[in-house]
């Protein structure tokens, strides 16, 4: 994970789970530049291809997605689009220096706040989240056969029951592969964040846990902090004590 003058309205939390290594790789980057808002960088991946290829994936594309960031005009949302673009480059410079690992792609999550202001890209299916006065909402397109799955299943052309079990269920229909990325979802406008929210970034892992049980854990006490939260996630996760359980990894961000 890579760490720059991380203040205290952000947390992160890792578990591995039943897995046997993490493939998940963190962000946090304070950034300030010449003639522009202080910003807050946070970025997600959730890395595919075995041990060493989803590693090397979600580590190469979160490092050069900041790198690039850093190096930005100050345009968000075509800064975002341009630093995924370089990321995806390098990994697909990667893969061509390291054929064994052919295959290798990642999900990911960027957002910057800027002010009152969220702005977000993200390519695969990991959540992104805020936490609104104890209401979850979903931000981010979910790029699985999820949401196919699940419209199935209101049209009537799918029960509820096999659409759970679908083999299909967790297949993406984009991923930064090094090759060209089919769906990205690049926020049209940012999101004004009022005090109190809390933007969750995660790794599908995280969805061991309902959105109603999130909720519940991220009504914080006043006498629990950020980081205890986001330990209190990924201890529930634990507790729920699934055979599979994959990797699970947390931003919190608290305005």
């Amino acid at each position: 994970m890579t760490e720059r003058a991380i203040p205290n309205t952000v947390a992160t939390a890792q578990i591995r789970g039943a897995r046997a290594y993490q493939e998940d790789t963190l962000a946090v980057q304070a950034l300030a530049a010449d003639g522009r808002a202080d910003e807050l960088l946070l970025v997600l991946a959730d890395g595919m291809g075995g041990h060493a290829g989803g590693e090397v994936a979600s580590g190469v594309v979160v490092e050069h997605f900041c790198t690039a960031y850093e190096n930005s005009t100050g345009n968000v949302p075509v800064d975002l689009r341009s630093c995924l673009d370089v990321a995806n480059e390098a990994l697909a410079n990667t893969a061509a220096e390291m054929p064994e690992l052919s295959g290798m792609g990642t999900t990911l999550i960027g957002c910057v706040i800027r002010e009152d202001q969220l702005y977000w890209i993200s390519v695969g299916d990991s959540p992104l989240w805020v936490c609104r006065e104890g209401m979850l909402q979903r931000l981010n397109a979910d790029h699985s056969m999820v949401p196919l799955l699940d419209e199935m299943v209101r049209s009537g052309g799918m029960d509820k029951e096999a659409a759970l079990v679908d083999v299909r269920r967790n297949m993406l229909l984009s991923a930064v592969a090094g090759t060209a990325i089919e769906l990205v979802d690049l926020c049209a406008e940012p999101m004004r964040l009022h005090a109190g929210d809390i933007v969750i970034l995660a790794s599908d892992g995280v969805e061991t846990l309902t959105g109603d049980e999130l909720a519940t854990v991220l009504k914080n006490p006043r006498d629990r902090s950020l980081q205890e939260l986001a330990e209190d996630l990924t201890t529930s996760i634990e507790a729920v004590g699934h055979d599979g359980q994959d990797n699970a990894s947390i931003i919190l961000y608290q305005h």
